[in-house]
C-alpha cells in the first residue's frame, strides 16, 4: 500500500523529529498534566501543515489526557475542575466561531507574551503563592476555551488558574489532565465532524507514534515522582515559558 503524498514526500531529518518531537512533548504533560500539543504543535508545523499538526496533537491528546486523568481520578480537585469547566465549554464554542475571522498571528503573540511573563513569575517569585480567588476561573476559562480551540494549546492557560489554586502536586497534574482532557475530546469531536480526522496521513502517523507517546507519559511519570511540590512548580514554570517563546516565535513567523 503506498503512502499518502504528505508521507511520502518527508525527508529523513522530519522522520528522525517527529518521534523526538511526540516522545519530548508527552514526557512533559506526564510530569505536569498540560502542555503537549503546546509543545508538540510550533515544532511538528515545521515538518506539516498547521492543522495537520493541530488534528494530530489532538488525536494523541486524547489518549494521553484521558489515560492519565482516569489514573489518577481519586487526587483531581473537583471543584476546582467544575469552576472551570463552564467558562472552557463557552470558550471553546467561542473559538469555533473566531476561528475564520480572528487574526491568528497578533492572537498567538498575545497569548505568548502573558504565559511567558506568568511562567517569568513563578519562576523568579516565592513558592508559596497567594491563593487565587475563585472568580478568576471565568476569564481564565473562557481564554483557555478560546485558545484551545484556536490553535490547541489551552493547556497552559488553565494551568495559570490552577497553579495559584492546588498546593499538591500530584492534585495539580491530576486536575489539569482532567480540564484537558474535557478539551480535548470536544476538539475531537469538532475535528471529526469537519472530517480533518479521517486524513490517511494523520491516521497512520498517530497509529506509529502511540508507543511514543505512552513511553513518554511513563518517563514523565517517572520525573514527576521525583520531583518535589516546588520542584514541579519550577517545571511548570520553565515549561511556560518555553512554551510562550516558542508562541511567539510561531506569531513572528506568521
Amino acid at each position: 500500500m503506498p503512502l499518502p503524498p504528505l508521507l511520502a514526500d518527508l525527508p529523513w531529518y522530519a522522520l528522525v523529529a517527529i518521534p523526538l518531537i511526540v516522545l519530548v512533548a508527552y514526557a512533559n504533560f506526564g510530569a505536569t498534566g498540560f502542555g503537549s500539543s503546546a509543545v508538540a504543535v510550533p515544532a511538528l508545523v515545521h515538518v506539516f501543515p498547521l492543522a495537520f499538526s493541530v488534528a494530530l496533537a489532538t488525536s494523541l491528546d486524547v489518549f494521553a489526557a484521558t489515560s492519565t486523568s482516569f489514573r489518577f481520578r481519586r487526587v483531581i480537585a473537583w471543584d476546582e475542575f467544575r469552576r472551570l469547566v463552564p467558562a472552557a465549554l463557552i470558550g471553546i464554542a467561542l473559538g469555533v466561531t473566531l476561528v475564520v475571522n480572528l487574526p491568528r498571528a497578533p492572537a498567538l503573540l498575545a497569548l505568548g507574551v502573558f504565559i511567558t511573563l506568568y511562567g517569568a513569575y513563578l519562576l523568579a517569585g516565592p513558592r508559596a503563592l497567594r491563593r487565587a480567588p475563585g472568580w478568576l476561573a471565568w476569564p481564565i476559562g473562557l481564554a483557555g476555551g478560546v485558545f484551545s480551540a484556536l490553535f490547541g494549546t489551552g493547556g497552559p492557560v488553565y494551568m495559570v488558574f490552577l497553579s495559584a489554586r492546588i498546593q499538591d502536586k500530584a492534585s495539580l497534574r491530576a486536575t489539569s489532565a482532567a480540564v484537558v482532557t474535557m478539551s480535548v475530546w470536544v476538539r475531537l469531536v469538532v475535528f471529526a465532524v469537519a472530517g480533518v480526522l479521517l486524513q490517511p496521513a494523520l491516521l497512520i502517523v498517530a497509529a506509529v507514534m502511540l508507543p511514543l507517546m505512552f513511553v513518554g507519559l511513563k518517563l514523565g511519570n517517572r520525573l514527576h515522582r521525583r520531583l518535589s511540590g516546588p520542584g514541579v512548580l519550577r517545571l511548570i514554570a520553565v515549561v511556560l515559558i518555553l512554551n510562550g517563546a516558542s508562541l511567539i516565535v510561531r506569531a513572528g513567523a506568521g
